[in-house]
């Protein structure tokens, strides 16, 4: 019984929630801030628990404790971000984002150039050096990622002026821009319509009885919700008329 009590109202919570969310389609009104607040929230304490279990007490607390000592140095750093929401006191975050951007700053850009930069240059130029064993089709893809490549470049490229053949690579480049950010706008687009069907077919799962038909009865709730709002708005909004009249 209780097993089946909390597999209700978990897909109640579950649908409630999702439908709650998907009310601002039709305007903003207080069932979706209650659902942004509620999300909101837990996922901020989720976070605190998985940097409190994660990071600060394996990390910091008991390396402390078992003698580490120097240790106290960067947790004095991150504390100090901290303090930029104190007025006062805020300078001391200066030295945490100081210390964190030029930490940052020097291990990532190393690692983009060898990952990003070397690493895309070289896969562009490689695949040239076995063309002897290639087929027509493969030259022709490796042809139009390599001149892809330049030409995009030549665009970004304004130490001379963009006249001539120079002008013309760039405007190629431009096209192939465009194709790959039309791209990466579908992937997005699809990737988020998965997700979309997910809650639709989770929300079709929690309307049958093993979840007391929690979508349909939701759903219903919601509108009899925007009618009653409907209706008492339309009498507020007369009875401010008559006032403003008199």
């Amino acid at each position: 019984m209780e097993n089946s009590l909390s597999v209700i109202l978990g897909g109640w919570l579950s649908a409630g929630i999702t439908i709650f969310l998907f009310s601002f389609l039709y305007k903003d009104n207080p069932l979706f801030k209650i659902a942004e607040h509620l999300y909101l929230g837990v996922g901020m304490g989720w976070w605190f628990i998985v940097l409190l279990y994660g990071t600060w007490i394996p990390k910091a607390y008991e390396p402390f404790m078992q003698g580490e000592y120097l240790l106290i140095i960067p947790v004095l750093l991150g504390i100090s971000l901290v303090t930029q929401f104190i007025p006062r006191i805020s300078w001391v975050s200066r030295y945490g984002f100081t210390f964190i951007m030029g930490y940052g700053a020097g291990l990532v850009l190393p690692l983009n150039l060898a990952t990003d930069f070397m690493a895309q240059i070289g896969g562009t130029i490689k695949p040239f050096a076995a063309i002897a064993s290639m087929g027509l089709g493969e030259f022709i893809n490796y042809f139009l990622i390599a001149a892809g490549a330049v030409c995009v470049l030549t665009y970004f490229y304004f130490s001379v002026e963009h006249k001539g053949f120079i002008k013309k690579a760039s405007n190629i480049g431009i096209y192939f821009l465009m194709i790959y950010f039309g791209a990466s706008f579908g992937n997005t687009v699809m990737a988020r319509f998965s997700l979309l069907y997910g809650r639709f077919d989770m929300l079709y799962d929690f309307s049958g009885a093993r979840y007391a038909f929690a979508t349909p009865v939701i759903i219903l709730l919601t509108v009899c919700f925007f009618v009653y709002r409907h209706i008492a708005d339309k009498k507020k909004a007369g009875i401010t008329k008559t006032a403003k009249a008199e």
